[in-house]
């Protein structure tokens, strides 16, 4: 390739930059934060894996609102969490070709020379740790002449918007380098108010339903430096920061097989949340400063979730089996035409996906001790071709019962996930015509990131 037409794609290289990776915020435009994303509540539930269904404690108002029939006295129960959340990052080159027509890139290869100069590998580590409030739920029996209805209210805060992301790239060429600097935080959570009932239809039967409502903020800052071949200084910093506040119910059953076997159904509705969202940023372009600011208000609606469990006593011992199902490419924004746009995306980039959580518990009856341990499988909802392995993890945890009225939980929480994000970097052109350049390839950036969380939960519960 001639001279000029070189220079012109490394300075194309270096605003494809700019423009491709704030924007697309690490694909943030396509993906939906809380989208599959499930922190956990109650710790002797996630000391087995998460499987809840059919757990008989004050967390059942939000598991399987059911089960809140079978706690025969008031109960108090108060829940923290810790988080330990760790991002590694690396960057691999792709270049993408495009036949003449202007089709879809259908090839790739790995790490291409380009034009001259060959992109370098990068790798960038983060972390974060914060320790919340995860739950508070208070359940009340109501006295009835025959079987029982138990009316429960709390919060948990179940879904976490604590996370991280650095991109760190550097490229040399014969005639200067590229330095790309990128920094994502993002925090806040999405609290869950519930107010539940809980009844028996027959002694093996029992029914129950919760209403909920949803509030929360997430905090989004997006920071990116660029130094390139002497020829640009770009800094830029968006933050955004969305308000929610949404309702759904959910109804369960709880069914008693026999005195060793018990199953558990439930039904969430879908979950209509408004959000606020305020967005301010600048760019500094050469010493040139740019400020921006917006407002704006959407609907995400995501779908039904339909859970199952079951449950096996054996003398001291307990085992337990979840299962949700939710289809994600039906999740929609509406009551914005700007949001609206991304629905074709959504439903080419999310799928449906089963969550399953498995556990078990032993009881030593003369310590008042039970140890826990379990296992789960939560898929990311996403297109297998962003995965390069998915999410799951093991729990293990400790219960003690204190005086036949209080017991503390202990669980532990480790979970791993990789994945990967495409960025443009840069375009090829054929200039055989020069007034009528033909897209011929794009360089693209891989982005995998191998992510760690190790998670803390505590739960005392008090029955009076």
């Amino acid at each position: 390739m001639k001279q000029p037409v070189q220079m012109t794609i490394k300075i194309l290289l270096c605003f494809v930059l700019v423009t491709s990776i704030s924007s697309a915020e690490y694909i943030e435009q396509v993906e939906e934060i809380t989208a599959g994303n499930f922190f956990g509540y109650g710790a002797r539930q996630m000391a087995m894996g998460g499987a809840g269904i059919m757990a008989i404690d004050g967390a059942a108002l939000f598991y399987n609102p059911a089960n809140l029939a079978r706690i025969p006295r008031i109960e108090f129960n108060f829940g923290l969490s810790n988080q330990k959340y760790t991002n590694k990052s690396s960057v691999r080159p792709i270049r993408k070709e495009v036949d003449y027509s202007g089709a879809v890139p259908q090839d790739s290869t790995l790490s291409p020379r380009f034009d001259g100069y060959l992109p370098s590998l990068n790798s960038a580590e983060n972390s974060k740790t914060n320790t919340r409030i995860n739950s508070a739920i208070i359940t009340i029996p109501y006295p009835t002449y025959r079987g029982s209805m138990v009316v429960s209210i709390g919060m948990t805060r179940g879904v976490s918007f604590d996370r991280l992301f650095k991109l760190n790239h550097i490229d040399t060429s014969a005639t200067g380098d590229i330095i790309a600097l990128g920094n994502v935080f993002q925090s806040g959570a999405l609290t869950q108010w519930g107010a539940g009932i809980g009844i028996d239809l027959s002694p093996k039967i029992a029914f129950g339903g919760a209403l909920y409502l949803y509030t929360g903020k997430h905090n989004y800052n997006w920071e990116y430096a660029l130094d390139s071949l002497d020829l640009l200084s770009y800094q830029a910093e968006d933050l955004i920061v969305d308000t929610y506040l949404g309702y759904n119910l959910k109804m369960g059953l709880s069914i008693r097989i026999n005195h060793a076997i018990a199953l558990g159904m439930a039904v969430e509705t879908p979950l209509t949340l408004n959000i606020e969202e305020e967005y301010n940023g600048f760019e500094i372009i050469n010493n040139s400063l740019f400020s921006y600011s917006d407002y704006t208000e959407y609907e995400v609606k995501k779908p039904f979730v339909l859970s199952g469990g079951v449950s096996a006593q054996f003398n001291n011992t307990t085992l337990m089996a979840d299962f949700d199902y939710t289809d994600w490419s039906q999740l929609e924004y509406s009551d914005n035409v700007n949001m609206e746009i991304f629905n074709d995306n959504i439903r080419s980039y999310y799928i449906e996906v089963v969550r399953v959580r498995l556990g078990g518990e032993y009881v030593f009856p003369e310590l008042g001790l039970s140890a826990r341990a379990g296992y789960f499988r939560d898929p990311l909802p996403i297109k297998d071709s962003f995965i390069n392995r998915n999410r799951s993890g093991f729990t293990l945890g400790l219960g003690l019962l204190i005086d036949q009225v209080m017991t503390i939980d202990l669980a532990y929480v480790h979970g791993s996930y990789e994945r990967n994000s495409d960025f443009i970097y840069a375009s090829e052109y054929d200039e055989t015509d020069p007034e009528n350049p033909i897209l011929t390839g794009t360089h693209n950036l891989i982005v995998d990131e191998e992510i760690s969380y190790n998670r803390l939960f505590l739960t005392a519960a008090y029955r009076f």
